[in-house]
C-alpha cells in the first residue's frame, strides 16, 4: 500500500478502479517555407481555422454552464487577442515560414514566459493559450483538436476514478456525463479549470500527486479522499473496506443536506441564544443572485465583476456593465447586493497583466493598483455602478487596498465620476454605501484608519492568508502552511473584527473561511456577525448557527487563541464541533 499526497480540490471519499490516461503523444508540426503570395493564402488558412475554432466554441458556450462559459469566455478571448493574432501575421511575411510552424512557435514562447515565473496561477494561463490555439491549430492540421488524446473522443468507464498528469480546459468540459466517481491529476491545482468543473459537479478530485501514474495500473482500485487530498494506492481490504463505509456515510450526509437546504433557506440564521447572522452570497454572474435568493441568502456579499471583463477581447462599455450590475440588483428584490470593482490581476488577467508577465503577479499590477493607474477603465466601471445603484441596494467595494492613501485615490475617483452623472442627469444613489476589502495584512493592521472613510469593510480570507504566511497555496511544497486557523492570521482577523467595532462600522467576511460551518463557529466567538460565502454553503453554515449560544462561541474562541500553533487550534474547533 502507498500513499501519495496532494491538494483538495473538490471534497469527498470514493473506492473504486481507476482508469489511467497516458499522456498525449507530441503532434508533429510541419516546418517549410513560403513565398509572399503563398503567405497570402497562409494567411487566409489561419483566419478560417480561427473562424471555425471560434463558431465551436460559442456552439459549446450556448449548452454550458456558469464554469464551463468562464473557460469557453477565456478561449474567445484569446482566439480575438488583438496583440497576439497580428504578432502571428508580422511572423508569417517577415521569417517566410508556414503559418503552422509560426503559431506553434508563438504559442509556445507566450507559455514558456507565463511557466518561467514559477506561479501557479499563471502556469494555468499557460494551458489555456496551448488548449485554445491547439483547436486552430488541429484545424490546420486537418484533424481534430487534442485527437491525439482527447477524453471526449475516449471511452472512459463510469464509475471509475480519472487519473492523468493533467487534463486541458477542453478536454474537461466533456468529463461532466461521463459517470467518472473521481479525478486524480499529477498537476494542478485548487484553482484550475479541472478542479472548478469538479466541484461544480460534485466530483471527488485532488490535483498535484506527484508519481501518482507511475504509481498505478489501469483498472486497479484505488482510495481518492479528496477531504485530505490523498490517494491510496493498492489498498489492503481493511482499508478499502474502512473507506468504502466513510464513502457511504458522506454519500449519505450530503444527501440530508440537500434535504434539509429547502428547509434551511427559510429560516432564521440565529444562535440558540436568540443573535441573528447575516448570510450572505458570493457570485459571479447576475443570474446567480437567483440561485442566492433560492438558497436563502439575505443579499450579496461578493459580486465578483472582473468576470464580466474576460469574456471577450475589448473591455466591457458603461452600457453592458450597467445591464449586468442593473439585473444583479433585480434580481436580488431589493436586498443588498455588494459589487467589488474590478480585481483582475494575477489568476483573472487581462491582456495588458498578460504582456507584463510579472514575476510575482499575486503582487504586482492587480486590482485597485490597475484601476488608479487605467483611470478611464475605473470611471467606466464607477458610472455603471452608480447608474445601476438607482434600482436598488447597490453597495461598491474597493479590493486590494493596502494603504488609506489607495483608498482615498479610488474615493476620490467615485466622487468625480458622480459630479459626471449628476451633470448628465444620470440617476443613481448619491448615498450608496462604500466598503473594502481587508485582504493584506497592512489593511489589517491599519483597519481603523480605514473604518473612519468608509461604510463597511470585507475580510477576504483567502489572499490575507496567503499574504501573511508568504505562502503559494498552488505549491504544493508549501501549501501546508495556507491555514486559516494560523495564530497570526486570526489575531489579524479579530484586530479588523474589533475596528469596525470600535468606528461602529459593519465587518463582513467574504473568503472561503466564511463558508467552512467549523470556522464560522469560531468567527462568532471573535466578535463577526456578516458571513458571505458560495450560496451552497449558506445551508450547512445556518444549521451550524442555530446549534450554537454566543456563550459557547466565545468560549471557543477564548481557548483557541490562547494556543500557538495552528493544529492545535484546529484540534479545538474539531473536538468542539464533535460535541454537536
Amino acid at each position: 500500500m502507498r500513499k501519495l499526497e496532494g491538494l483538495s480540490a473538490s471534497r469527498g471519499l470514493v473506492v473504486a478502479p481507476v482508469f489511467r490516461l497516458a499522456d498525449a503523444a507530441p503532434v508533429s508540426v510541419p516546418r517549410f517555407r513560403v513565398d509572399e503570395r503563398e503567405a497570402l493564402s497562409q494567411w487566409d488558412r489561419f483566419e478560417r481555422a480561427l473562424d471555425r475554432s471560434r463558431a465551436e466554441i460559442t456552439h459549446l458556450l450556448d449548452k454550458s454552464n456558469k464554469e464551463q462559459s468562464d473557460i469557453l469566455n477565456a478561449h474567445l478571448m484569446m482566439l480575438s487577442d488583438p496583440e497576439f493574432i497580428p504578432q502571428i501575421k508580422s511572423a508569417l511575411f517577415e521569417t517566410g515560414w508556414n503559418v503552422e510552424a509560426i503559431l506553434k512557435d508563438k504559442v509556445d514562447e507566450s507559455a514558456g514566459i507565463l511557466r518561467a515565473t514559477g506561479d501557479a496561477y499563471l502556469a494555468e494561463r499557460a494551458v489555456d493559450i496551448e488548449d485554445a490555439f491547439d483547436r486552430v491549430l488541429g484545424h490546420l492540421l486537418e484533424h481534430t483538436p487534442n485527437a491525439q488524446r482527447g477524453t471526449q473522443n475516449r471511452f472512459i468507464p463510469p464509475g471509475t476514478i480519472l487519473a492523468a498528469r493533467n487534463v486541458r480546459p477542453s478536454e474537461a468540459l466533456s468529463l461532466k456525463g461521463m459517470g467518472l466517481a473521481g479525478i486524480a491529476l499529477e498537476e494542478g491545482g485548487a484553482t484550475s479549470h479541472v478542479a472548478i468543473l469538479a466541484r461544480s459537479w460534485r466530483i471527488p478530485a485532488v490535483m498535484g500527486v506527484h508519481g501518482l501514474l507511475d504509481a498505478i495500473e489501469d483498472g486497479e482500485t484505488i482510495v481518492l479522499d479528496a477531504d485530505d487530498g490523498v490517494v491510496i494506492c493498492d489498498p489492503t481490504a481493511d482499508v478499502v473496506g474502512s473507506y468504502r463505509s466513510k464513502a457511504l456515510a458522506d454519500a449519505r450526509r450530503r444527501e440530508s443536506t440537500d434535504e434539509a437546504r429547502e428547509r434551511f433557506a427559510k429560516t432564521p440564521a440565529e444562535t440558540a441564544d436568540g443573535v441573528r447572522m447575516t448570510l450572505l452570497a458570493n457570485i459571479a454572474h447576475p443570474d446567480d443572485a437567483l440561485i442566492a435568493v433560492s438558497e436563502g441568502a439575505e443579499g450579496v456579499g461578493l459580486f465578483r465583476s472582473e468576470f464580466l471583463f474576460l469574456g471577450d477581447a475589448d473591455l466591457p462599455g458603461e452600457d453592458a456593465q450597467f445591464e449586468a450590475y442593473r439585473a444583479a440588483v433585480e434580481n436580488m428584490g431589493g436586498k443588498p447586493v455588494v459589487i467589488r470593482t474590478l480585481d483582475s490581476g494575477a489568476d483573472k488577467m487581462l491582456g495588458e497583466q498578460m504582456d507584463l508577465a510579472e514575476k510575482n503577479p499575486l503582487l504586482g499590477w492587480r486590482a485597485i493598483r490597475y484601476c488608479l493607474d487605467r483611470r478611464d477603465v475605473f470611471k467606466t466601471q464607477l458610472r455603471a455602478l452608480l447608474r445601476a445603484s438607482f434600482f436598488g441596494d447597490l453597495r461598491i467595494m474597493f479590493p486590494m487596498i493596502s494603504c488609506a492613501e489607495e483608498l482615498e485615490a479610488a474615493l476620490a475617483e467615485l466622487e468625480e465620476a458622480k459630479a459626471e452623472c449628476s451633470r448628465e442627469g444620470l440617476r443613481f444613489n448619491a448615498a450608496l454605501k462604500v466598503g473594502v476589502m481587508i485582504e493584506i495584512p497592512s489593511a489589517a493592521v491599519c483597519a481603523d484608519l480605514l473604518a473612519r472613510r468608509v461604510d463597511f469593510m470585507s475580510i477576504g480570507t483567502n489572499d490575507l492568508i496567503q499574504y501573511s504566511m508568504a505562502v503559494d497555496r498552488e505549491n504544493p511544497k508549501v501549501a501546508h502552511l495556507f491555514d486559516c486557523y494560523n495564530p497570526a492570521v486570526l489575531r489579524l482577523i479579530r484586530g479588523t473584527i474589533a475596528a469596525g467595532l470600535d468606528e461602529d462600522v459593519a465587518v463582513s467576511m467574504c473568503g472561503e473561511m466564511a463558508g467552512d460551518p467549523a470556522a464560522v463557529f469560531l468567527l462568532m466567538g471573535l466578535g463577526l456577525r456578516h458571513f458571505s460565502m458560495a450560496p451552497t454553503f449558506i445551508a450547512p453554515v445556518k444549521e451550524l448557527i442555530q446549534k450554537v449560544s454566543i456563550a459557547e462561541a466565545a468560549a471557543l474562541a477564548g481557548a483557541a487563541m490562547g494556543l500557538s500553533a495552528a493544529r492545535d487550534v484546529r484540534r479545538l474547533v474539531q473536538e468542539r464541533m464533535k460535541d454537536l
